[in-house]
């Protein structure tokens, strides 16, 4: 495997958190903001932050790489 530079991992993890993440629209016209790894959604008008991901969602992974990146850097 590939050893990375920790930026770059930070980098890939940022990309991932930020394109993972769709408003979809409803049959009775409302939308949900939805994980397009794991699935997981609320409604529109909550963040995509509130999104639970599944446990063994690569954008929950990807948030603890960040967060722990973070709690690194200060």
């Amino acid at each position: 495997m590939t050893d990375f530079a920790p930026e770059d991992v930070r980098r890939i993890a940022a990309a991932l958190v930020k394109t993972a993440i769709e408003t979809v629209s409803e049959e009775d016209g409302g939308a949900r903001n939805q994980c397009k790894v794991c699935g997981a959604s609320v409604p529109w008008v909550q963040t995509a932050d509130e999104i639970v991901h599944k446990d063994d969602c690569a954008v929950a992974s990807a948030k603890r790489i960040l967060a722990r990146s973070h709690l690194h850097s200060v």
